[in-house]
């Protein structure tokens, strides 16, 4: 079996910068277990594969190197990138992916001809219960004084879920060094990326800087987490002024203590459910290949 992918940066428009990832642009007759083990041969924070949808424009399944998530970021903006450079959606303003997580609507913005960012529907993120701060700093190797005083440590989700981590500096965001062992104790075992930000992000234009381990999810640290955006919003909506008015928006810096820095942009708006959420960025492919596996029946 001979297995075309494409291989991109997502949120990012400079090559070797950003998240990266594999899109296998025709998954049909892969089993489970081929898609795992071929997102374990790539190593890389996602994999996505693309299937026909009988309800959807496509159907995407996303796997780590160690699990399958229902719902994320950079693989759906980069899957979406990979499709619409291989000639799909080129009359297309909206596209709908079925993810595990459900159907899930994507918004293409170009500039003329080119794709420029494309945007995912978060919906209403939900936020959950608060943490106890002394703990999770400890866990992440800080004092408690590297956290935000007056923010809380909360999990919040737009399909996966995200422990919430507000640390008062750049020098704290850098200093983290968490302990897998230790979170483990906090969350209860739960499979749960830890999202630490600061608002002092240093740099003109841009709200926040983060980054992301998820470590219980067989990622040590990511890039660009676009999946921890949306509730990362819904925060920052419910525990400062970012929303004043009707709607926000705002930019998020990822991935630079990583050498891969990326760009999120957020956009927030009130509605009678709540606050909902779309996160966008662009991507670049920077290469292609084939994987050659054998058949389940060994050919």
């Amino acid at each position: 079996m001979e297995l075309p992918y494409d291989l991109l940066d997502v949120f990012t428009t400079r090559p070797l910068t950003g998240n990266p990832l594999a899109v296998v642009r025709d998954a049909r007759g892969l089993s489970d277990a081929q898609m795992q083990a071929v997102a374990r041969e790539l190593n890389l924070s996602e994999t996505s594969f693309v299937l026909p949808s009988a309800t959807c424009d496509v159907r995407a399944r996303f796997f780590t190197p160690t699990t399958e998530l229902p719902t994320a970021g950079h693989p759906s903006v980069g899957t979406v990138y990979a499709l619409y450079q291989r000639g799909l959606f080129r009359d297309r303003e909206r596209v709908t992916l079925e993810l595990q997580a459900g159907p899930t609507e994507m918004r293409l913005e170009r500039r003329g001809d080119a794709l420029a960012r494309v945007w995912m529907d978060q919906g209403v993120p939900v936020l959950g219960e608060t943490f106890d701060k002394g703990a999770v700093a400890r866990a992440l190797g800080l004092g408690v004084a590297a956290l935000e005083r007056d923010l809380p440590v909360q999990l919040g989700s737009a399909g996966n879920p995200f422990l919430l981590v507000p640390v008062a500096s750049l020098e704290a965001l850098a200093a983290v060094t968490p302990s897998h062992a230790a979170l483990a104790e906090v969350l209860g075992g739960a499979p749960v990326g830890v999202f630490a930000f600061t608002q002092n992000a240093g740099a003109p234009g841009v709200r926040v800087r983060a980054r992301m381990f998820g470590e219980a999810l067989g990622v040590r640290e990511d890039p660009a987490t676009g999946s921890a955006h949306g509730p990362l919003a819904a925060y920052l909506a419910a525990h400062t002024d970012l929303l004043r008015g009707a709607e926000a928006a705002f930019v998020s810096h990822q991935g630079l203590e990583m050498g891969r820095p990326s760009e999120l942009f957020v956009r927030l708006r009130r509605t009678p459910e709540g606050v909902a959420v779309a996160v966008g960025g662009a991507a670049v492919r920077v290469g292609e290949g084939r994987l050659f596996l054998a058949g389940e029946d060994g050919e």
